[in-house]
């Protein structure tokens, strides 16, 4: 019974440490801040094993990063979604264990500041580029080392 118990609390524990976290926005007077843990519906900011889905939220108070946000592990903006990130912000997305699966890019970002993706193929974030307007830093760190990433209108 003890063993059982254990085991039971371990893949509890495991199970926690990857998550879901949804963008619900609209905070009083921090309605687009990212770094606002009410604004997310875990009630807690997004961290390095969450996969983070923006949806197209009827307020539209859709998420801004405007400094370094904690890494994540993978992000889908849905269809009529919007992220910014603004000129000091910077998103990174480690995609450790989804298979490349780490961006699904339906909606739009905006990218003033740095969008970084490691841990991810080229060719899946290649594919997806015509809803990125970058007007900042965006790059891929693989082993051959930082490639650079622009959407089509900003090459």
């Amino acid at each position: 019974m003890k063993n059982v118990l254990i085991l039971s609390f371990s893949l509890l524990a495991c199970t926690a440490l990857e998550s879901q976290i949804t963008w619900r926005g609209g905070v009083p007077g921090r309605e687009t801040e990212w770094t606002e843990p009410l604004n997310w519906s875990a009630g807690q900011v997004p961290g390095w094993k969450d996969d983070v889905a923006i949806p197209d939220v009827d307020h539209g108070f859709f998420p801004e990063v405007g400094s370094v946000a904690p890494l994540i592990r993978s992000l889908t903006v849905h269809e009529g979604a919007v992220l910014v990130i603004q000129t000091e912000g910077v998103l990174s997305i480690d995609a450790a264990g989804k298979e490349d699966k780490g961006l699904f890019l339906e909606g739009l970002i905006f990218n003033y500041g740095a969008l970084i993706f490691t841990e991810m193929e080229l060719s899946p974030i290649e594919e997806q580029l015509e809803n990125l307007n970058n007007y900042g830093t965006c790059s891929l760190v693989a082993d051959m080392g930082h490639i650079p990433l622009l959407a089509a209108e900003n090459q």
